[in-house]
This record gives C-alpha cells, sequence and structure tokens, in this order.
C-alpha cells in the first residue's frame, strides 16, 4: 500500500525587532496594531543587509517619528547592543515565525508620537497599565523588562 502525503509548506521565517520607547517618568510606548487588534511595541522585520539595532532605530523612526537614545544596559558583554533587552520567537499569522530581537530606547518626557498607518492608537503605559494589557505574555514581560533596564 502506497501513501501520499504532502509536508505543509514551510513556515516563513524572518528576523524581526520590538522596539520599547521609555519615558523617564516610567512609561513605555505600546501601539494598537492594526493587523492583529493588539496592545504591541512599536516594531518590524530587518531589511537585507541591516543589523537589529539599525532595525530597531529605522523601525521607531518611521512608525512614530520618535528617535530615542540606545545606551549599554547593565549586565550585557562587550559586543551587545546597545538597548538589547532579549530574544524570542512567536509566529505572526501569515508573516510566519519572527525571530525577534528586543530592545529598550530612551526618549525625552515631552516626545510626541506622530503615528505611521500601521497602528490605530497608542498609549504611554506604567507597570500597572502594561500588566493589565491585552497582549501576549511576551510583550508584557519585556515591557517590564524594558521598564527595569539600566544602562550602564
Amino acid at each position: 500500500m502506497t501513501t501520499s502525503t504532502q509536508d505543509p509548506a514551510p513556515l516563513r521565517r524572518a528576523f524581526s525587532v520590538a522596539i520599547y520607547a521609555r519615558k523617564p517618568s516610567g512609561r513605555v510606548l505600546v501601539i494598537a496594531h492594526r493587523r492583529t487588534g493588539l496592545w504591541l511595541p512599536v516594531g518590524g522585520e530587518l531589511e537585507a543587509g541591516e543589523t537589529p539595532l539599525e532595525a530597531a532605530v529605522r523601525e521607531l523612526r518611521e512608525e512614530t517619528a520618535l528617535v530615542a537614545a540606545f545606551v549599554p544596559l547593565v549586565g550585557h558583554c562587550e559586543g551587545v547592543p546597545p538597548g538589547y533587552l532579549g530574544y524570542e520567537e512567536h509566529v505572526t499569522g501569515v508573516k510566519g515565525l519572527h525571530m525577534n530581537f528586543v530592545f529598550v530606547g530612551d526618549v525625552a518626557e515631552d516626545a510626541e508620537v506622530t503615528p505611521n498607518d500601521e497602528f490605530t492608537g497608542w498609549r504611554w503605559v506604567d507597570r500597572a497599565e502594561l500588566a493589565a494589557l491585552e497582549s501576549p505574555a511576551n510583550v508584557r514581560d519585556f515591557g517590564f523588562v524594558a521598564l527595569d533596564a539600566v544602562a550602564r
């Protein structure tokens, strides 16, 4: 007896970044993402030849017009990009697997968001508001890490 099975199409994989813009008052920026309907940090996929830090700077500027200071963090070894918080993976619908580098970037207290068309709203949230967000656990967890990160 012969059976024919087709393997499902391989899951698309892409390197991506997530950026928690952070104000001195202890708030981070989250956006109401148009496609997913979830509260998420700013982010997107790396372009060809781009480092994760270059993508973080570009995505934050493209999506919000914010310019952040990405600084070395306490506990990081030489060679770790400034502002780097960690790595996580998640499947995001038709976009496949995002292999995601997460950053924190400091912005001025009076920094103003100029939104692009990828989100429908935004909020600067503190720890309590972050804990109550309707978001995946990794969004909240990395948000807490971003709030706690200390510059070297």
